[in-house]
């Protein structure tokens, strides 16, 4: 079985809507390439706290994924680190390249409305 190809971040926070902020959430939408393993192959998405040089102490998030995203509404502001492996009848591929994306904190300040 071979490597997953590549491995993308795309970063989302809901900051606030109207007048009046709404509730930050933070999500890591992840999106890979494939096209090295055959029907039927599943996939798992890994994540650790911090940045992916060292050695990070991964764990895993989802398993059992035959779709090519996973997002992760999981995360507060800081760094983690992500890794897919592939699965196939029951034999795991090697991880995915890491990719380290920055969940930043998103500040909103909101001005009081202007009466006149």
């Amino acid at each position: 079985m071979k490597k997953i190809l590549s491995l993308a971040v795309l970063l989302a926070a809901a900051a606030f809507s109207g007048h009046a902020q709404a509730a930050l959430t933070h999500s890591v939408k992840l999106t890979w390439v494939d096209g090295n393993n055959p029907a039927g192959v599943t996939y798992s998405v890994w994540r650790a706290t911090g940045l992916c040089s060292g050695a990070p102490s991964f764990s895993k998030l989802a398993t059992g994924l035959t779709a090519l995203t996973y997002t992760d509404l999981a995360v507060t502001p800081g760094n983690y680190c992500y890794q897919v492996t592939a699965t196939v009848a029951g034999v795991d591929s090697a991880s995915s390249n890491a990719v380290n994306p920055i969940v930043p904190s998103f500040p909103v300040v909101l001005a009081p409305p202007v009466v006149q």
